[in-house]
């Protein structure tokens, strides 16, 4: 669905978050939808989605329901989550909302799911996190044999389900692609998932495409039918280091709310993450020419199908990203693609 034979195609993320203090949630929303419409008449091939819960920046919730609205307004790009965190669902919710926005899509829904990590998540919505590597297998098993056999009946060491009908269903099935950092998620992801996501955020993006491909080889799949897919940051900006002063505090707020969701009430709070303080070099920020090698330099070091990136990071203007992403369409894209091609 991602892949372009030996160019990378590229894709858009979004979170639906706001930086505090928070807006008009309609409007903001409003603006998000509008700017995937437009990624798709800019040539964008995909839209991918993220989810958390409980937090007061409104980070999107709910997933599937907005792959759903996106599906009936869009009529190419892909639709998928990454993540969706599976092991807090119960599975065969999730297949059911799948069907449907594979569905309504027309077929262009790809399910990503990953393990989650947040302690007040796992807590609240009634899911013992310490099970979640097993929780993400079963429910894929649960998930995959709904959408292919049609039938409920499963038994396993966290779920068991008596055999009934499971309809509707997409014609073929859906992809489910995995999210893994860790050397087992990601032998997991190989073993089960039909493609990989992965992040140029924590960084080490290139050693984690060679442990993919290792995981591959051990369990005897090919990597030309396993889609990698990247996810980061990417801001363009014609002026010289406008494009750090546009974003560099959106980055620093999502770099610190992820540090604190991700600390346990029983450790220390983490402190806030500055500006001044950020590895520049995990994000692809800067005028077209510099994202463009920067780009060129990470498929030659870890060849990506598809490169998605936040489409509204949190505190960026609805003008500002639209701006971004007519500008990465018109000078960014078409140099990658064409370097890739002539490789």
């Amino acid at each position: 669905m991602v892949q372009n034979g030996a160019a990378p195609t590229f894709g858009l993320w979004y979170d639906f978050r706001q930086r505090l203090p928070l807006g008009d949630y309609s409007r903001f929303y409003a603006e998000c939808l509008e700017e995937i419409e437009e990624g798709e008449r800019l040539g964008f091939a995909g839209v991918w989605l993220s989810e958390h819960h409980f937090v007061d920046d409104g980070y999107l919730p709910s997933p599937l329901v907005v792959a759903a609205a996106i599906g009936a307004r869009t009529t190419t790009m892909t639709i998928g989550t990454n993540v969706l965190l599976l092991p807090m669902h119960h599975p065969l919710r999730v297949a059911e909302d799948a069907a449907v926005a594979a569905l309504v899509s027309g077929g262009r829904f790809v399910l990503g799911v990953g393990q989650g990590y947040v302690q007040h998540e796992f807590e609240t919505l009634g899911f013992d996190r310490k099970y979640r590597p097993s929780l993400l297998e079963e429910g894929i098993e649960v998930i995959r044999r709904a959408l292919q056999e049609g039938r409920t009946g499963y038994s396993g060491r966290r779920w068991s389900f008596d055999d009934l009908p499971f309809e509707p269903r997409p014609e073929g099935g859906l992809p489910i692609y995995v999210g893994a950092f860790a050397d087992p998620a990601i032998d997991r992801a190989a073993r089960l998932a039909d493609g990989f996501l992965a992040s140029t955020g924590g960084g080490a993006f290139g050693e984690t495409y060679r442990r993919v491909r290792a995981a591959l080889e051990r369990h005897g799949r090919s990597e030309e039918e396993f889609p990698y897919v990247a996810s980061g940051v990417i801001f363009v900006h014609e002026e010289a280091g406008r494009a750090r002063q546009i974003v560099g505090p959106a980055i620093a707020y999502q770099r610190t709310r992820y540090a604190e969701w991700g600390t346990d009430r029983e450790r220390p709070r983490p402190e806030p993450i500055r500006e001044e303080d950020l590895p520049w070099e995990r994000y692809l920020v800067g005028t077209p020419e510099e994202v463009a090698e920067a780009l060129i330099r990470l498929h030659r070091e870890a060849p990506y199908d598809h490169f998605c990136f936040w489409g509204r990071l949190p505190g960026v203007t609805h003008e500002e990203a639209l701006a971004n992403m007519r500008l990465f369409s018109s000078e960014v894209a078409p140099r990658v693609r064409d370097a890739a091609v002539g490789a």
